[in-house]
């Protein structure tokens, strides 16, 4: 029902106006008129006579914040005192925040001599002035400066007061019912933040730009959803100053004429906590311009539900912090005509469950909108720093505000005329304590939380800032995370917009951050500074109420002896962590920590320990984890974790990795919740002992290293998914602990065989048997792994057959053979046949293996030519060819192949032309390596370099539609001591210097093809790194100047020797040059040849070698034609190659083979019938 609530009615509290005046005669004269004019329109006002006597004036300063005008009355007294001027610093200081509308009043005196403090106002100013000096004089003069250049009223002896009276009111009538109403979430001010010196008091303030706003407002507009005829409730939720109550006020100023009544309640959340909400106010508003002839609350409930019902209304709830909030004032919503619309902006997206029917969520401004909003305030109005040295220290504000709009303006102004030196010092100063004026807006949503959650949030904020979600719920939640329905303080939080969760982790905003880490960092309950940790550790004063420890050891200068009854009052530590920012394995010899009569440990409540080289042999015998969740004892001494087995219900993850004198695991035998157990380098440990088939939780168990590991146990862990075996150099023997395993390592290990139940491994993605040179077979039935996805054998030299039936193996994506003794490779890769049943096998086999997307065949001497049909791996990416010695030619490759890499393949003569069919890829850039094969013929690196040009062409095109610019389209380098002849701007030396034709940059042009001959000095090491980047300017006579870099070759993975010259040729997309040259060109009213200048530098990085010779060549683009200046084929003439031709050729190319196997068709089908026919 709609029956007003029983609670007394108060003057409502939205509608508060400051009057700041001096002196008796105005207070009981004009003041005391002009407030019972306010009141009498219902406009709550304060003055001083309104306070209780004995309060300390300051309160006057919270009336100032809790209005929403201020009227400042000028009389040529009111610079005789303190606390006038004091209070105008208040408004000031509110106003520049937005949340405050002041509007200036000259009773009787000079506008001048207020602005420029002359005459009798001025005067008495500087002799108060003599009695006050520093930061409070200086506020006093900006705003003494600042607020009389607002819009406001001049009175003088001859105006009529009760006329100006009317005004004023008026006038704060006008801005009270204004939609754009001031407030902490505001995205732009009403007042112009730079006024200038000359403008005069009635110029009209231009509002500055709305960064973004039109955007949220068009979606937020959406759900207004006019064609639906019920009634909707829309949630608006954000972050505090993420600016809901803007846009809201936006969307109600440009939608309100399409309903009869119209409300917008700001701030229930203060309504609700000064106890002056009452539903009464709400339908008094709604009914404000009804001709109702008698009180609302003399009306019948069934009266005025009928009236309400009468009119569809727009309704805007501002800054809900409660659901009791929403239920006071709408009810069971059934006095709310159909088609209404009601919007509910909040801070807690929990308030609104179940209440609304749709939600918009506010997001912060992007990186730019942010950076140029925050210029906005802090350079007067521009949209970026006028001086480049604020440059970076503006993106790093802008970063650290992470697009929150009232941050950004309040950091703004606050820098607004500062020198860099003041930006540098606040920026250090942000980043331990936030801003005093966001932190007030930050605190009101963490002071309405419980104690529970209050912890929480300040644990994430000190310990736990970015985690996984799950992970960190283990860790700080009061309650069991596994259990169903179960309170969640991260998800109650979340809802809060206290913490994010975002892709399933826990993150938390920088003002939010350092907000919640001053607050945690207050009293001796979480320590992480090292001083107060040192502190703490060595007096034991106030033990009990310690929650966190973490201690940074490498701050510690020298070792730090401590009692052994160092942590026996801290009953209710939750998490400990020792470590060392500098260095993840503290690699002195010794622990920071050192415990000489040993150490008592009675930590019941501890959840998370990590202790870096922890210096006992176990854990002592008074510590209990029954509620220890994440256990780290990486590089520790230990040799066991405990003595015996304890009770660990909670136990989830363990690292206990380079516990070198590790032996002993029973203590963990417990831990049946236990998910992850990292033994990697635990070497003395040689045996799992079998009690661990309890772990049925486990899903991650990682090895790596444990060299003196025998044998696996006989165990089904029925959860593992990944299990690490790398470089156990003891196991002679694999056997399967889990069916359901996903990835498995076995590199290192001295496996012979792998047993034939492998195949029950049907869920297997990753297979790893690396550098296994004990392994000699591989088992065929690996082929009825259905899912598997990598299969590694490098490195396994006694492999000498392949037997697995890869073909079928539909999901196999990565094989790598390099390194191998296979004398025969799968008959899928290899053709040595030309008989037609043989064709369609391999075909069918091709289409078996169609998702491979890598293949290594490097180190193989038994490949001489690889299978014709490998053009139809329409997936394959890279194709691995190093050291391939036999290997002679190269067929038509895959479409999509990105890095062909055929380092060393000294008998490669030929390669197929064209090498691919010319397709649009995925990924753009291509690199060809032809290092090392030096008997490529002529005619082969012509073959290369052409099929490249039109590659990059038509990367180019797209990079042109798309706006993208490209490093390197394509990449290619083989032997070669000379520049292309075709490259016809060549010079010695790595640097170029050219002067190009006027026009030269049209729309024509596609790629520019750069060109570096590098000699290798000799040597007999091989190159770990190497890379050849070059360096293009293009200047002409209009000033347009364009630079950019790009890479011409090197960044391979593993190191090799270069022994002879190479070519090193780039082809990069020109579409950011010719957008660029074209638009400055456009810029001009006469368009006139202009001729470019272009400087072009090649440089060798990261590795040996000097550059020779280099060049350039410009690659235009015809109708039907690729144009290039100079010839690829050697000639120094200009050739035209027309795409038609190539695609021609290829076409015959196809119905040449088609034909051969048509003949040889024909050829077996006429045998076949000649020896029938002799048979019978």
């Amino acid at each position: 029902m709609v029956a007003p609530s029983s609670s007394s009615a108060h003057s409502p509290p939205q509608h508060q106006v400051f009057i700041n005046f001096r002196g008796k005669q105005l207070r009981n004269g004009f003041v005391s008129h002009l407030e019972k004019a306010l009141r009498m329109d219902g406009i709550n006002v304060f003055i001083d006579k309104n306070e209780t006597k004995g309060k300390d004036l300051s309160i006057l300063f919270s009336r100032i914040e809790e209005s929403r005008i201020a009227l400042a009355i000028f009389s040529s007294m009111y610079t005789e005192s303190y606390w006038c001027l004091n209070e105008l610093a208040k408004i000031k200081e509110c106003v520049d925040l937005g949340t405050l509308v002041v509007i200036p009043i000259f009773y009787k005196v000079d506008t001048d001599d207020v602005k420029n403090l002359k005459g009798v106002f001025g005067d008495k100013f500087w002799e108060l002035a003599k009695t006050c000096n520093g930061e409070k004089l200086d506020k006093w003069k900006e705003a003494l400066k600042d607020v009389p250049k607002k819009l406001g009223f001049t009175l003088s002896e001859m105006s009529d007061e009760g006329e100006c009276i009317n005004q004023i009111v008026w006038e704060v009538i006008k801005v009270l019912s204004s939609d754009v109403l001031p407030d902490l979430e505001r995205e732009f001010p009403i007042d112009n933040p730079c006024p200038g010196e000359e403008e005069e008091e009635t110029a009209e303030a231009a509002p500055p730009p709305l960064f973004a706003i039109e955007t949220r407002l068009k979606q937020l507009e959406e759900k207004l959803d006019f064609e639906c005829k019920s009634t909707l409730t829309i949630g608006v939720v954000g972050m505090p100053g993420i600016g809901k109550t803007t846009l809201t006020s936006m969307l109600y100023e440009k939608w309100q004429h399409e309903f009869l009544r119209c409300v917008f309640l700001h701030d229930v959340r203060k309504m609700w906590k000064d106890c002056m909400m009452d539903r009464s106010i709400f339908i008094k508003e709604l009914l404000k311009d009804e001709d109702v002839n008698q009180e609302v609350a003399d009306l019948s409930p069934e009266s005025l539900k009928a009236l309400l019902l009468s009119k569809k209304s727009l309704v805007v709830l501002d800054n809900v912090s409660d659901k009791k909030q929403i239920d006071v004032l709408l009810g069971e919503s059934d006095w709310i005509k159909r088609g209404s619309r009601i919007f509910i902006t909040t801070s807690d997206r929990s308030v609104i469950e179940g209440i609304v029917d749709d939600t918009y969520e506010v997001l912060r401004l992007t990186g730019r909108d942010s950076f140029e909003y925050f210029s906005y305030f802090a350079f007067s109005g521009k949209l970026c720093p006028p001086e480049e040295n604020f440059m970076n220290l503006s993106t790093l504000f802008a970063d650290y505000a992470k697009g929150n709009p009232l941050a950004l303006k309040i950091l703004g102004k606050e820098l607004n005329g500062k020198d860099k030196t003041h930006w540098e010092e606040k920026l250090c100063k942000l980043m331990q304590s936030p801003n005093k004026t966001i932190q007030d807006v930050l605190r009101v949503s963490y002071d309405e939380l419980g104690s529970y959650h209050k912890d929480v949030f300040l644990d994430v904020a000190c310990f736990f800032r970015s985690g996984d979600e799950y992970y960190v719920r283990c860790l700080v939640e009061s309650c069991d995370t596994e259990a169903i329905d179960v309170v969640s303080e991260i998800k109650d939080l979340a809802s809060k917009f206290l913490i994010n969760i975002s892709g399933g982790r826990v993150e938390m905003h920088d003002l939010l951050y350092t907000f919640g880490k001053e607050l945690g960092s207050q009293g001796s309950r979480r320590l992480w500074n090292h001083k107060g940790v040192v502190g703490a550790l060595k007096k034991r004063v106030g033990g009990d109420s310690v929650r966190g420890i973490f201690l940074d050891m490498s701050e510690l200068k020298k070792k730090l002896p401590l009692d052994r009854s160092t942590f026996i009052k801290m009953r209710n530590l939750r998490y400990l962590k020792f470590y060392s920012s500098r260095c993840d394995r503290e690699c002195e010899a010794d622990s920071k920590l050192n415990f000489p009569d040993g150490l008592e440990f009675p930590l019941d409540e501890i959840r998370y320990l990590y202790w870096l080289k922890f210096p006992l042999m176990k854990l002592p015998k008074d510590f209990n984890p029954k509620n220890l969740t994440d256990f780290n004892l990486p590089y520790s001494n230990i040799e066991e974790v405990w003595e015996g087995a304890k009770d660990t219900p909670k136990l989830k993850w363990v690292d206990l990795s380079h516990s070198r004198k590790l032996c002993n695991l029973s203590g963990l035998l417990n831990a049946e919740s236990l998910q992850r157990l990292n033994l990697e380098g635990c070497t003395s440990l040689e045996e799992l002992p079998r009690e661990m088939k309890r772990m049925k939780s486990l899903i991650f168990l990682n090895m790596r290293g444990c060299t003196s590991l025998r044998v696996l146990p006989h165990m089904n862990l029925i959860s593992l998914k990944t299990l690490i075996l790398t470089n156990c150099s003891s196991i002679q023997k694999f056997q399967v602990i889990s069916d359901n395993l996903e990835t498995l390592h076995l590199e290192g290990t001295k496996i012979g065989r792998l047993p034939t139940d492998m195949v029950k491994l049907q869920k297997l993605i990753v297979l790893n048997l690396k550098d296994c040179k004990m392994l000699d077979a591989v088992p065929e039935c690996l082929g009825k792994l259905k899912a598997l996805q990598e299969l590694v054998l490098s490195g396994c030299s006694k492999l000498k057959v392949f037997a697995i039936p890869i073909e079928t193996m539909k999901c196999m994506q990565i094989l790598l053979l390099d390194g191998t003794g296979i004398k025969e490779m799968p008959k899928v890769l290899r053709f040595n046949s030309s008989k037609v049943e043989d064709l369609r096998e391999l075909r069918r086999g091709i289409n078996g293996i169609s998702s491979l997307r890598r293949l290594c065949l490097s180190g193989n001497d038994m490949i001489s030519n690889l299978q014709i049909d490998i053009n139809q791996l329409y997936h394959l990416k890279w194709l691995d060819l190093k050291y391939c010695k036999n290997l002679t030619s190269i067929p038509l490759l895959p479409p999509n192949l990105e890095i062909l890499d055929a380092h060393g393949c000294e008998k490669l003569k030929t390669v197929m032309s064209p090498m691919a069919l010319l397709k649009l890829m995925e990924q753009v850039q291509s690199k060809f390596i032809f290092t090392n094969c030096n008997n490529l013929e002529p005619l082969a690196k012509n073959s290369i370099t052409s099929y490249a040009q039109r590659k990059s062409q038509l990367d180019a095109r797209r990079c042109y539609k798309e706006g993208n610019v490209s490093e390197a389209l394509f990449i290619l380098c083989f032997p070669g001591s000379d520049v292309p002849s075709w490259f016809n701007y060549q010079t010695v030396g790595s640097a170029l210097k050219l002067k190009f034709p006027p026009h030269w940059c049209d729309n024509r042009l596609s790629t520019i093809a750069l060109c570096a001959v590098i000699t290798f000095p000799y040597t007999e090491d091989e190159i770990n790194r190497f890379l050849v980047e070059c360096t293009c300017e293009f200047k002409n006579e209009l000033g347009t100047c364009i630079r950019f870099s790009c890479t011409l070759g090197g960044g391979w993975i593993e190191p090799r020797k270069i022994d002879s010259d190479h070519v090193f040729i780039g082809y990069t997309s020109c579409s950011h040059i010719t957008k660029h040259i074209e638009a400055s060109l456009e810029s001009r009213e006469n368009h006139k040849c202009v001729p470019t200048e272009a400087s072009i530098e090649f440089e060798v990085r990261d590795g040996a070698g000097e550059i020779v010779n280099c060049g350039l060549s410009l690659v235009y683009e015809e109708p039907n034609h690729v144009v290039v200046e100079g010839d690829c084929d050697g000639t120094s003439s200009r050739r035209d190659v027309s795409v038609g031709e190539s695609i021609l050729s290829l076409a015959a190319g196809y119905l040449s083979n088609v034909f051969k196997l048509m003949w040889l068709g024909v050829v077996f089908f006429m045998v076949y019938g000649f020896a029938r026919f002799f048979v019978r």
